[in-house]
C-alpha cells in the first residue's frame, strides 16, 4: 500500500504539506489531526495540534503549530495562497481522546482540542467531511496526500499490557 510514495512521520506540533504523493503517518492521543485535501489541485495538508488555543498559552518563543487554532489558520492560509476555494477542500478531524482517568467535572485536553478544531473550522466556513474523535484510545493515522484518504487504526490504551 505504501511502496510507491514517500512516507513521512508527523510529530506533535508539526504541519505537513505536499502536492507530491506522500503517505503521512502520526500517532494521536489527546492531540488533534486535521487534514485538508483538494482533489482538483492534488494538494494536501495535515497538522498535529497538541493544545487547543494559542491565546491561552502562547509565548514568543513557542512553536505556534502546536496549537490547534494556529495550525488550522496556517493551513487555511496555505490553501488561500494557492487560490484553492473552500468548496474544493475536503476537511477531516481526528483524535482528542481522553487518555487518562480524569475528574468528570473538568473538561479534558482532548475535549478542548476537539472543540477548538470544530470551532475554528466552522469560523472559517469549512464543512467537516469526516471525523473520528474522543474516546479513550490511541489512534494511528495514515494520510495520503495523493487521494485525501485517511486510514485510522484505533489502539486500546490497555493493548499490550
Amino acid at each position: 500500500m505504501f511502496e510507491d510514495v514517500k512516507c513521512e512521520y508527523l510529530l506533535p506540533g508539526e504541519v505537513f504539506q505536499s502536492d507530491e504523493p506522500a503517505m503521512v503517518n502520526t500517532v494521536l492521543g489527546s492531540c488533534i489531526a486535521v487534514t485538508m485535501f483538494s482533489k482538483k489541485h492534488a494538494f494536501g495538508m495535515i497538522c498535529h495540534g497538541m493544545l487547543p488555543n494559542s491565546k491561552e498559552a502562547f509565548r514568543m518563543d513557542d512553536n505556534c503549530m502546536k496549537y490547534v487554532d494556529c495550525s488550522i489558520i496556517h493551513m487555511h492560509e496555505c490553501f488561500e495562497e494557492r487560490d484553492i476555494k473552500q468548496h474544493e477542500i475536503e476537511v477531516k478531524v481526528f483524535g482528542g481522546s481522553d487518555m487518562f482517568e480524569y475528574n468528570r467535572n473538568v473538561e479534558t485536553v482532548g475535549a478542548k482540542n476537539i472543540a477548538s478544531a470544530v470551532k475554528h473550522l466552522n469560523d472559517l466556513k469549512y464543512k467537516i467531511l469526516a471525523k473520528d474523535v474522543g474516546g479513550q484510545f490511541t489512534r494511528k493515522l495514515y494520510f495520503s496526500t495523493e487521494t485525501g484518504i485517511v486510514y485510522v487504526r484505533k489502539i486500546s490504551r490497555l493493548q499490550g499490557v
